[in-house]
């Protein structure tokens, strides 16, 4: 890192950021997504857009790496490959509907795709042309939010049910679930160690799961709310994102109260509470070092069309002894 005060990217995207994600070995490389249209990758180090790119002809809304390349989707139903350096495009295949959100198997070369059709499609991404999708799977409801980690994929869908996969085998998920929390999933995010996932909701809770056979007790928490002056009734903000450091497993939250907040799912504890940002949190994620977070700052738009303040990304230097959880000595 270049510093050791956060600091603000450089030509940020000029509408709403719909995910940031750093690289998977690259610790300065971050790609983005938003409703301006564009894929965008940036040198987080240099603080320069090292690339920008106008294929999607509506918002894009789902982004992830690969082998060697990026995938997008978005609102025009396409699904994307950025190759040569993210300077050429390749239409892999479409949706008969919105694509809501992206994830690669990395070990497996399998694209995954949900869409407000109500599908989930899994594509052989080393294919050079276009062609049908490997798998589609109907769901019951519009797919919402996805995460891939090793040989798993869960599907949070509208409402609260989720499914977890296995990447290889794609015929039956392995679990189907339904929150344990009261109000619609907003992003799901699985645990490194694949031992279960973490869920977060409109209504300011956050849930944390374990799968079958683990030995460890499911919780959910309130979060993102602020008391009210007014009545004594809190301020409830929707939980936007999840995001887990790739060393010590801990996670942040962000959410429309424009706070990032950073807690140690084994203690059950907040570790910290970052200072609030202009805007609700849209996407949060950790380098591969786990040295910096990067923050997008952008309106959800949950109070309808207002003013807001512009939208941003952020860069974070993270400490090792911040995410550590408490206790722990290596």
């Amino acid at each position: 890192m270049n510093s050791q005060m956060q600091y603000e990217l450089a030509q940020p995207p000029s509408d709403g950021i719909s995910q940031v994600l750093f690289h998977p070995t690259d610790a300065s490389q971050l790609l983005v997504g938003s409703w301006d249209q564009q894929v965008r990758v940036y040198d987080t180090d240099a603080n320069r857009l090292v690339s920008s790119h106008h294929e999607h002809k509506a918002a894009v809304l789902g982004i992830a790496y690969g082998n060697d390349c990026a995938f997008s989707g978005g609102l025009d139903r396409r699904l994307l490959a950025w190759e040569g350096g993210y300077t050429q495009t390749r239409e892999i295949g479409r949706h008969d509907g919105e694509v809501s959100a992206v994830e690669f198997a990395l070990a497996h070369n399998i694209l995954f795709s949900g869409s407000w059709d109500r599908t989930l499609r899994a594509w052989d991404a080393r294919l050079q042309t276009r062609a049908a999708a490997i798998a589609t799977l109907a769901m019951d409801e519009r797919v919402y939010s996805m995460s891939a980690q090793g040989d798993l994929l869960a599907v949070a869908l509208a409402g609260r049910k989720l499914l977890i996969y296995d990447a290889r085998k794609l015929d039956s998920p392995l679990e189907v679930r339904e929150s344990s929390l009261k109000y619609p999933t907003r992003c799901v995010q699985l645990m490194p160690d694949c031992a279960g996932f973490v869920g977060s909701s409109v209504e300011g809770r956050v849930a944390v799961e374990y799968f079958h056979g683990v030995d460890r007790q499911n919780y959910a928490f309130k979060c993102h709310r602020q008391p009210s002056n007014d009545d004594g009734v809190d301020m409830v903000y929707p939980v936007n994102a999840v995001a887990f450091h790739p060393v010590h497993h801990t996670f942040v939250t962000g959410g429309s109260d424009g706070v990032v907040s950073l807690w140690d799912p084994d203690n059950k504890k907040r570790l910290k509470q970052y200072q609030g940002y202009a805007a609700s949190i849209s996407s949060l994620s950790f380098n591969v070092s786990g040295n910096a977070l990067a923050v997008a700052s952008s309106y959800t738009y949950e109070e309808g069309e207002k003013d807001h303040p512009p939208d941003a990304i952020w860069i974070k230097p993270i400490s090792d002894t911040e995410t550590k959880p408490k206790g722990r000595k290596s």
